[in-house]
């Protein structure tokens, strides 16, 4: 039996790049028939179609939704003004600290720091 021992820095850089270059790996082709072969491309045309279809739907109603809060935007800002400028006033308080790190599809060079506190701002 035997036992691998690896400083936690090296094992830690081993996993970073094990990370970035999983998305490198290719498959293996598929050494397929003709028949087989006509039959996978027309399965993924299929599929294909049908995820169009899908995210043509997706659009549609996303821009029905975005032309219905518009309308009634406008007609909120011709009927109270005073409503309208309080419905679009900016929110305080609600940013994302700039400070701490937003997740991302990339490992980190420092771990998450999961009890984050804000800095205190000078005065």
């Amino acid at each position: 039996m035997r036992i691998n021992s690896v400083n936690a820095s090296t094992q830690r850089v081993v996993n970073q790049l094990s990370a970035l270059s999983a998305s490198k790996k290719q498959p293996k082709l598929l050494n397929l028939c003709k028949e087989d072969l006509i039959k996978h491309k027309t399965i993924t045309n299929a599929w294909n179609v049908y995820q169009r279809k899908v995210n043509e739907k997706r659009h549609i109603q996303l821009n029905a939704q975005y032309k219905s809060i518009h309308e009634a935007m406008e007609d909120l800002k011709q009927t109270s003004p005073q409503l309208y400028a309080l419905a679009n006033k900016p929110e305080k308080k609600k940013k994302f600290p700039l400070d701490m790190r937003m997740p991302t599809d990339y490992p980190p060079t420092k771990p998450w720091v999961y009890n984050y506190e804000p800095s205190q701002k000078r005065k």
